[in-house]
């Protein structure tokens, strides 16, 4: 067994045993709760909570025994306490806790387990979240991320990496065996002796095109599956583990040899890092040589992915209650150079009930027994039911705010028989006693619509939609229910013959949030990075707006008027180019960074953008791609012979651009060389930036020929002239390739000839999202669309009576998008009934 582990066992039964190390100053508690439905309000005003820097987690949700680990001594777990990178979480046998890792994932510690919080690390280049799960199980809910950022689960075998899921991974700390289970999305699984080459590729160049090899190769899990992996599963991997080693050696040799240079100057012989850079290269190739050699190390055939097993599927719906909440950030605020809206803010709400076994539910979902602790947006209606067989039920209601933020303390009343009711003594009578006429018991069912909702009854869930029993005429059941994209619903039925068959019919509540966002006619592509979404209108004022439609800020250019320029979200900054000039403003607060005039040979009138290329950008002229600095600062030059009118795409580091007479280039921007070039009758392509799907490319020219090419091969695949004028890049899927023109129109294409999969989608209002197999976009009338990408066929339909005029976010069934007037829509596909 880990002595890690052990030790934390150890030091859990000495708690256990003689309670906490430490002396908690007196909390005042609310008065205990027993006549009244409503929670009392505080007498002393709570604090909200927040957080003192973006690297810290927070800990949103305790219920139990939980402890962290950190510097050496063992505390109880708070509610709203910060968490930090090299903590440890540990949960007795009753606890388990969720923990929030910056905006990207949150993390369920189930009880009896043990998990190292390994990396918070949050940078302008994006967020590296890690956590090691040492023993027991953890449940993860991970937002879709960006390409800057990651999340791991790690154990003594595997590295589980995610762009966006949710997932189960359980470990036996003893045999080492991981159980990974997903619910949504993928995971890939590497070996952990890997780990050290993807960890340094954040920080060596070198190994960045390795770590993606390493990710190419990678066992897949993907949804409703799931896949064991025992100590034993990579057994073929010694030989890779060696030339592993060496190259992490390597690396820390290069480091200190850097560093001794940077100290030393000249005199620290500057070849010997030359020396290093090149031997380094050439672990690196023999390690990727290897790799793709024996391919089978890294996914081994006794690694059987299987169809999720039932436990595993009813262990993740606990998932389903798990949700990221925007968490104010002290040190971020504190640093504004402008005033933003304010995040919400948290309060936690914490209950502790009398008898400890009395079970507390919120929408049917147990929360816990005897205490729970949890935070909540200000604002949020809470309901809470709080019941035990011999006891009286009872219902709580409040608003999370500072009047009912802290503890409340709640004791059940026990039922009352009728010989309790009686008095003490009483007097004998001769006649012979009345007999009490038995009360009747009526067979009641509760259904739930839609069948799928979550049902409780007296704050006990029940499961597949539907609740019976026999149960005393007169009796009162409580019935809740609630499903995600619906309006929660309840009721306090009496029993009686006419209520013995009971339907509790939910309503659906698709559009969750709308709000003005002050702008009109949104153009191109909403931008995202976590909860900031960036769009540009047709006045070229580019507004930042968060995922409840609250504006965060709003900036004016010179780019007026704009047909089809959007912004670019990268490394903490915005960037925004049109007819007149490149800005660069705050990502955070919309302050201006620069502002840069394009002449003529540079401007960006059609909707040409800037790209992302490493710690530079590239911005396309009509006759050179320019590297520019974050700040926007020309930095290099390199010619394109041909001419161009078109944005860039980055494929293995190269640049991808077609230029004029419709050959696509790969251009190294590190010496400017053109580096393959595949002529195409794709002639004059404008705005549009090529499509890269795995190694092939496509793109549109200006008057409609799409060119599909092999860039490994340097080969046309298909051409296919759709006779129509095309800006916007091409959208590629698994399902095929979708061309948007100017006549509202997609075509939808197939990867193996180009030819039509399905007639053509008309009135389609602007570029559509995409997500899990289908495109959601709105029609000229504002009927919201979403329809299966493989078939054309209509999946869903709801009347906005809005057109959308950018292209929408779909994450997760969540779709983020802006009407023609400004109008911000939070639309949750769920809830769009057929």
């Amino acid at each position: 067994m880990n002595k890690r582990i052990l030790l934390y066992m150890t030091l859990s039964l000495l708690l256990f045993a003689c309670g906490p190390g430490k002396v908690d100053a007196p909390v005042e508690e609310k008065p205990l709760v027993q006549e009244t439905e409503t929670a009392p309000a505080s007498t002393v005003p709570a604090a909200a909570v927040e957080l003192a820097a973006e690297t810290e987690g927070l800990a949103v949700f305790v219920a139990g025994d939980v402890f962290i680990h950190r510097d050496g001594s063992e505390e109880y777990l708070e509610i709203g306490e910060p968490v930090f990178q090299d903590d440890v979480v540990v949960t007795a046998s009753d606890g388990y806790c969720e923990i929030q890792m910056g905006d990207i994932a949150v993390v369920r510690v189930e009880a009896d387990s043990v998990l190292e919080l390994q990396s918070l690390m949050t940078r302008e280049e994006g967020s590296r979240m890690a956590v090691e799960l040492e023993s027991g199980t953890v449940l993860c809910k991970v937002k879709k991320l960006l390409d800057e950022d990651s999340f791991q689960v790690k154990t003594n075998t595997v590295v589980c990496g995610v762009r966006g899921t949710q997932f189960r991974v359980s470990s036996d700390g003893e045999a080492v065996d991981t159980l990974l289970a997903v619910k949504e999305g993928a995971v890939a699984v590497t070996p952990r002796s890997l780990d050290r080459v993807s960890e340094l590729a954040a920080e060596e160049d070198t190994l960045k095109n390795l770590a993606a090899v390493i990710e190419e190769k990678a066992v897949v899990v993907g949804a409703a599956q799931e896949i064991t992996v025992k100590a034993d599963s990579f057994e073929e991997m010694e030989e890779l583990t060696e030339i592993v080693e060496a190259v992490v050696r390597k690396v820390e040799e290069k480091k200190k040899a850097k560093t001794l240079l940077e100290e030393q100057g000249a005199e620290a012989a500057p070849e010997t890092l030359t020396v290093l850079e090149e031997e380094l290269s050439a672990q690196v190739e023999k390690l990727r040589v290897s790799l793709e050699a024996t391919p089978e190390a890294v996914a081994p055939e006794v690694l059987e992915v299987q169809e999720i097993s039932e436990e595993s599927r009813e262990i993740l719906e606990a998932t389903d209650a798990m949700e990221l909440i925007e968490i104010p950030v002290a040190a971020k605020a504190a640093t504004a150079e402008k005033s933003t809206e304010a995040a919400p803010k948290l309060y936690n709400i914490q209950l502790d009930v009398a008898p400890a076994e009395a079970v507390i539910t919120q929408n049917g979902i147990i929360l816990g027994k005897g205490s729970f602790a949890k935070i909540y947006p200000g604002g949020t209606s809470l309901r809470f039911e709080i019941s035990l067989d011999g006891y009286e039920t009872q219902v709580l209601d409040m608003v999370a705010g500072e009047e009912s933020a802290g503890s409340v303390k709640v004791e059940l009343k026990e039922t009352v028989s009728p010989e309790a009711a009686l008095p003490a003594a009483v007097a004998v009578e001769t006649a012979a006693p009345a007999v009490e006429k038995p009360v009747a018991k009526i067979a009641v069912e509760v259904r739930v619509e839609p069948s799928d909702a979550a049902l409780s009854i007296n704050g006990s869930s029940v499961s597949g939609g539907s609740w019976s029993g026999e149960e005393s005429e007169g009796s009162t059941l409580e019935i809740s229910a609630s499903r995600r994209g619906y309006e929660p619903g309840s009721r306090s039925l009496t029993v009686s013959a006419e209520t013995a068959s009971f339907v509790i019919r939910l309503k659906p509540r698709p559009v969750e949030k709308t709000s003005s966002l002050g702008i009109t006619s949104p153009v191109g592509i909403i931008s995202e990075k976590g909860d900031l979404f960036v769009a540009a209108d047709g006045k070229g004022t580019v507004t930042a707006f968060n995922r409840n439609g609250n504006v965060l800020w709003s900036q004016g250019t010179a780019n007026a008027p704009n047909a089809n320029s959007s912004p670019v979200v990268y490394g903490g900054r915005v960037y925004f180019s049109g007819a007149s000039e490149l800005v660069v403003l705050s990502a955070s607060d919309g302050s201006v960074v620069n502002r840069i005039s394009l002449p003529e040979e540079r401007s960006h009138i059609y909707g040409r953008r800037v790209v992302a290329l490493d710690d530079n950008l590239i911005l396309p002229a009509n006759n050179e791609l320019v590297l520019i600095s974050a700040s926007g600062e020309d930095v290099k030059s390199i010619p394109v012979a041909g001419g161009s009118s078109m944005s860039p795409a980055v494929w293995g580091g190269k640049a991808v651009l077609a230029d004029k007479k419709g050959a696509l280039l790969v251009i190294d921007p590190s010496s400017g060389s053109v580096l393959s070039s595949v002529p195409t009758a794709a002639v004059q392509s404008v705005a549009q930036s090529p499509s890269i799907f795995g190694d092939r490319a496509v793109f549109c020219s200006r008057k409609g020929i799409v060119a599909a090419v092999d860039l490994k091969q340097g080969t046309v695949l298909w051409e296919r002239n759709l006779d129509r004028t095309v800006f916007a890049d091409v959208i590629t899927t698994d399902e095929g390739c979708f061309v948007y023109t100017t006549k509202k129109e997609l075509f939808a294409l197939s990867w193996d000839t180009g030819e039509d999969l399905y007639s053509p989608m008309s009135a389609v209002s602007s570029l559509p999202g995409y997500e899990k197999g289908e495109f959601v976009f709105t029609d000229k009338n504002g009927i919201l669309k979403i329809v299966d990408a493989g078939s054309g066929k209509l999946m869903k339909q709801h009347n906005l009576a809005e057109a959308f005029t950018a292209k929408p976010i779909v994450r997760d069934g969540i779709i983020i998008a802006v009407g023609k007037s400004g109008q911000f829509y939070r639309i949750d596909r769920e809830g769009i009934v057929d």
